[in-house]
């Protein structure tokens, strides 16, 4: 049985996921990513006449944003989960590398019309050509590559892939392929199967949303606790119902009103305008990032502050720390002028009989 690998350059597939959406007619198409090397790997056992394929491994190649503008944090966040879930939920070998913004919006249309930056991303292509030949040179790790690619430049890689006696298999998407690759007659001489096209398979690759029963772990939940849903909590992840996550919101939006109009004597906390290291503080828990251990808590003049796992206080568990409750803190490192969030240590539950002592900002005498 023929051993295959899958190499997918990620951030190319990324980028074009609207394309694919297009093709099928449906704007919210979405491609499962568990069925997707097995599909491929399906295909090309077609075109071996109908011999098995011995799928190995899947890598996946990418790239995400460093040094953003703080107001595309979440375009960043969706994406390095995007990343983890392929590792985590499907065991993905995936390796990713840092495009340095310089402080600026990642859409050029959000930038000013007359910056020239153009991010320059790093490393992907070299990367994934490096794994093709690594594993290619290595006694039997595979005998076919198959490559998830549109952009030329991993054609020099590929035909070195044959000349090891290995066989390539590409595939890729209508309108997004070097032309070296969707030519019938392969006068590149890159690959021994014909080209695999996503935009013809689709019908195998959709993530559906099926209905199943999940339990609801809200505190606030109301009645019976096992609902029927199409979410799909990952790993760690716990599942709140729509009922009870509109119910935090609404919890989470009273309290920072309640934050935000609070003064420094009779609130929670005042200004954390040039706090010094150490300084004690109170915010409410904006974001959780559970299955990273993670999360950032939001300060009423509108800093942001990072807090992991290990900056909780004894006795107070990370999975207690829901979206929307009032902590306590102290200052780590303050946030950047350029809106990146400061860090947080000693996070425990505010403790609403005792007001914390506000910011002291201390001047020169």
């Amino acid at each position: 049985m023929p051993k295959a690998m899958v190499f997918i350059d990620g951030t190319w597939l990324y980028s074009n996921t609207p394309r694919l959406s297009e093709a099928y007619g449906q704007p919210d198409f979405r491609v499962d990513f568990g069925k997707l090397p097995v599909v491929l790997a399906e295909e090309v056992s077609k075109q071996l006449g109908g011999l098995p394929v011995d799928l190995v491994r899947t890598h996946l190649f990418g790239s995400y944003a460093s040094n953003y503008d703080a107001r595309d944090e979440e375009a960043v966040q969706r994406r390095r989960d995007f990343f983890d879930m392929l590792k985590e939920e499907y065991h993905y070998e995936v390796e990713t590398f840092p495009i340095n913004f310089m402080g600026r919006r990642l859409r050029k249309a959000d930038r000013d019309p007359g910056d020239p930056f153009e991010p320059q991303e790093k490393c992907v292509d070299i990367s994934l050509a490096t794994s093709l030949l690594y594993y290619a040179a290595i006694p039997s790790a595979y005998d076919i590559a198959i490559g998830l690619v549109g952009d030329r430049d991993f054609k020099p890689a590929f035909q070195q892939v044959r000349r090891l006696g290995k066989r390539v298999a590409v595939a890729s998407i209508k309108g997004s392929c070097a032309p070296d690759y969707a030519d019938p007659r392969d006068q590149a001489r890159v690959k021994d199967f014909d080209i695999i096209w996503l935009d013809d398979i689709l019908h195998r690759l959709e993530l559906k949303y099926e209905r199943h029963l999940l339990q609801c772990e809200s505190p606030f939940h109301k009645g019976k606790r096992e609902v029927w849903t199409t979410f799909h909590p990952r790993k760690g992840q716990r599942f709140f119902c729509d009922l009870c996550r509109q119910e935090a919101r609404l919890r989470q939006d009273a309290q920072r009103d309640l934050l935000t109009t609070s003064d420094g004597e009779n609130g929670l906390c005042g200004s954390s305008v040039d706090a010094p290291v150490g300084t004690p503080l109170c915010g409410i828990v904006t974001r959780k990032i559970t299955e990273r251990g993670f999360g950032f808590i939001g300060t009423p003049d509108g800093a942001s502050y990072f807090f992991h796992l290990t900056d909780l206080q004894a006795g107070l568990d990370f999975y207690e720390v829901d979206e929307g409750i009032e902590v306590e803190f102290e200052v780590r490192r303050h946030p950047g002028p350029d809106g990146r969030a400061g860090a947080a240590q000693c996070v425990r539950r505010h403790d609403s009989g005792e007001p914390r002592a506000v910011v002291e900002v201390r001047s020169e005498e």
